[in-house]
């Protein structure tokens, strides 16, 4: 499996999650765990927030079902919506409402009463599978061999029909395939490499198809070194760390002692933190209550980033001149450009380039906590005591 899109599609589903908690009803059902579940035979008359490593609805609710995991597994009945993200989502049972989810494989084999929404590297809509509604989705491989009871907006990879489909079927692939129990009761409009192979009677409208053709890209000059984006960014950061030094110089001092005293701990400690920080903010949305919370930590983690190049880019630079002008300071402002411009040569080099810019983000996020921590142990150092009583 290709974990780059695993967790790619983990991320837009959770971002898809995110957005959708805050029009759920105020009193949910929140249950957590290796193993989530509504037991069969079990009736929630309510909405469910449920996150693990599997979350299994073999019961029935009534409400809408928000879940979020490893594996999600429908094999009981949702009355409401099922908004999912996960690596592999399920429905073998039924669900009343519309289906959104996302997922690395995406696999409906009961029933959907509306419509689908899914974001996956696999969508699987099996012969024994119905969805009523409309169907939109985006991934790598899109089968659907059960029948659409309204229309197919798809883009991706492979477009595999073999079912009834009720409406117009609209479709960005690189292949398409029909087989011989397709039935389009609408147009079909498609763009793809290869024109497709319609046996008879498998579209009632018209066909239009519009052909695409592969451009060949060009590499970018010097590995993108002159970039406009690149530029933009190597302007950015010197901008916002010329104002962190002028608005925050303890700070700053603070982030170079750090680089040079603890770097393993520094990198071990951004490297965590750059990792776990995404996760502890899915788990934190689950609940309703988390919401507000999740929020912040993201917004956070977003101001931790922009500044962690800033923080690299300055601790390079002030060794560099340590190294190559002995006795001769090199001016705070100039260290920190001298060290963006040698970030960004180092981070344009073939191949390597990659891994250079993820491990230096860590350690310039692991800086910026670090750097908080020492300042929040310095300030409760010197915070005089509270008085327990005040003298008559």
């Amino acid at each position: 499996m290709n974990f780059r899109t695993s967790f790619r599609a983990l991320i837009l589903g959770s971002a898809l999650l995110m957005l959708a908690l805050p029009g759920a009803a105020l009193a949910a059902e929140v249950r957590n765990g290796t193993a989530a579940a509504v037991a069969a035979g079990e009736t929630l008359d309510d909405d469910l927030f449920a996150s693990g490593q599997t979350v299994t609805v073999a019961g029935r609710v009534t409400g809408d079902v928000y879940a979020t995991g490893q594996t999600v597994v429908v094999t009981g009945t949702v009355d409401g919506d099922l908004i999912a993200a996960a690596q592999q989502v399920v429905v073998d049972g039924t669900v009343n409402g519309n289906v959104r989810t996302a997922g690395a494989v995406v696999t409906i084999n009961g029933r959907v009463g509306r419509s689908v929404t899914a974001l996956a590297q696999q969508l699987n809509i099996s012969s024994s599978g119905r969805v009523d509604g409309s169907l939109l989705a985006a991934g790598e491989t899109l089968s659907v061999f059960g029948p659409v009871g309204r229309g197919i907006t798809s883009g991706g990879g492979t477009l595999q029909i073999d079912g009834p489909v009720g409406g117009k079927v609209l479709a960005w692939a690189q292949t398409l395939s029909l087989g011989p129990n397709t039935r389009i009761a609408g147009d079909l409009e498609y763009r793809s490499e290869n024109q497709a192979e319609l046996p008879a009677g498998t579209v009632a409208g018209q066909v239009h198809y519009v052909a695409i053709q592969r451009q060949q890209q060009q590499a970018p000059l010097l590995n993108g070194l002159f970039d406009f984006g690149a530029l933009v960014l190597l302007i950015g950061s010197a901008i916002l760390g010329a104002l962190a030094i002028v608005f925050a110089p303890r700070a700053s001092a603070r982030a170079l002692e750090l680089g040079r005293q603890q770097p393993l701990q520094t990198f071990g400690v951004g490297l965590l933190a750059l990792c776990a920080v995404p996760v502890a903010v899915i788990l934190i949305g689950v609940t309703l209550v988390g919401i507000p919370l999740a929020f912040a930590v993201a917004a956070l983690y977003w101001f931790t980033l922009l500044l962690a190049w800033p923080a690299l880019g300055l601790v390079v630079g002030t060794e560099l001149a340590r190294l190559v002008r002995r006795g001769e300071p090199l001016p705070v402002l100039g260290a920190l450009v001298v060290g963006l411009i040698v970030l960004h040569l180092v981070t344009h080099l073939p191949f390597l380039g990659g891994l250079v810019a993820f491990l230096g983000l860590a350690f310039g996020f692991g800086l910026i906590v670090q750097s908080t921590r020492r300042w929040r142990r310095s300030a409760d150092a010197v915070r005089p005591p509270m008085p327990v009583a005040v003298a008559a």
